[in-house]
């Protein structure tokens, strides 16, 4: 059977109710679940004067390069005063531009909107 002729039979086994979607009863109940990971750490240096953030985006054992930080932002960061998303779009704008766009289309074609 050709290739023309196994794609009329497939649209056709379809129009008449033959092939049955298994996801077609599927509903997303939770988005976040595919969510892409994405970590952020402060550390300082020996004498405690200079502080540094570093991310890392879907899992990557490299991460993105270490941004030297006030020490008052460590604080903040390590004391949960802010929030890891806001920390992450302030100091990795781009990645985290490029992570929003992500999940807001992943969620698009979840949905199906």
């Amino acid at each position: 059977m050709g290739r023309c002729s196994k794609k009329k039979a497939s649209e056709q086994a379809a129009a008449d109710g033959y092939y049955v979607d298994p996801l077609a009863s599927l509903q997303i109940l939770d988005a976040q679940s595919y969510d892409v990971s994405r970590t952020a750490s402060v550390f300082a240096d020996s004498s405690g004067h200079r502080w540094w953030t570093k991310a890392w985006f879907n899992g990557r054992e490299k991460g993105e390069k270490a941004v030297e930080i006030p020490r008052a932002m460590a604080v903040k960061f390590v004391n949960d005063e802010i929030g890891k998303d806001a920390w992450l779009t302030r100091f990795y704008p781009k990645q985290m531009s490029v992570l929003s766009n992500a999940i807001a289309q992943t969620r698009q074609q979840l949905l199906g909107l």
